[in-house]
């Protein structure tokens, strides 16, 4: 026994064929500012307001840090009583020099002047040979003090003499002396030469058998000091120049020579 047949499927409808072949219709156009699946807003309706400040959002950057302090505590003011011994040790030093400048204008040093009185020359020797000479140099300076309140010492007198300014040929040293205010003080010294070289321009007069004039420079160096009382000044050097000075050759042989004439004025340098 099996089971039955098949039957075959029914006949379509004509209803059911019609639809089935029948094209659908065109789709309505969509209505004007209508965005699916939102309605469109009304006709005559305001724009929305827009959204107050704060609804932005704003990058807000950190203020920068303040500035880094020192971690020490500052350092405490000096004690006042150091301050005030600061204070009279700054007015003592300058009272003291308003003082010595006040002194120094009251008494004014005054630089002592100087000029030389004489000069000879004996026992002259000069060798060609090895242009050496020796001979015996006297002479004689006149200092004076023309400050009327301040005394003048000198300490270490120096003096020299020479036939060129830069190469001394005899050198003594002097004992050191004192003029008071308004004094005149006559120094007479000696210097013996002995075998000093002389170069040849100053060697001229004496190649010659001493004739004729020959210069010399005479020169005096000390360590000058101005006091009155208790008040002194420092020390300072000073310097006198006697250049150039003609000394003419006589005697036999020119073996003597002397300066002739009114008293010499020198430089001064103090």
């Amino acid at each position: 026994m099996g089971y039955p047949a098949n039957h075959p499927p029914p006949p379509p409808s004509s209803n059911a064929a019609y639809f089935a072949a029948a094209t659908p219709p065109p789709a309505a156009p969509a209505a004007f500012g209508v965005a699916y699946p939102y309605p469109a807003p009304p006709a005559h309706s305001h724009p929305p307001p827009p959204p107050p400040p704060h609804a932005y959002h704003h990058h807000h950057y950190p203020h920068p840090p303040p500035p880094h302090h020192h971690p020490y505590p500052p350092h405490p003011p000096p004690p006042t009583c150091l301050r005030r011994l600061l204070g009279l040790v700054v007015a003592a030093f300058l009272l003291l020099g308003a003082a010595t400048f006040i002194v120094w204008l009251l008494l004014r040093p005054r630089v002592p002047a100087f000029s030389l009185a004489s000069l000879t020359i004996s026992r002259v020797a000069y060798s060609a040979a090895n242009s050496s000479l020796s001979a015996s140099f006297d002479a004689s300076l006149l200092a004076d003090n023309p400050n009327s309140k301040l005394t003048v010492t000198y300490f270490s007198p120096l003096a020299s003499v020479s036939l060129a300014p830069s190469s001394p040929i005899a050198v003594a040293t002097l004992p050191p002396f004192a003029q008071p205010p308004r004094n005149s003080t006559t120094l007479a010294f000696r210097l013996e030469v002995d075998g000093a070289y002389v170069g040849p321009d100053d060697a001229a007069p004496l190649k010659g058998g001493g004739v004729g004039t020959m210069e010399v420079q005479v020169r005096l160096a000390a360590v000058a000091v101005f006091d009155r009382g208790g008040w002194r000044t420092r020390r300072r050097v000073m310097r006198v120049m006697c250049d150039g000075v003609p000394v003419v050759f006589h005697g036999k042989n020119g073996t003597e020579a002397a300066f002739s004439g009114p008293a010499r004025r020198c430089d001064v340098v103090l």
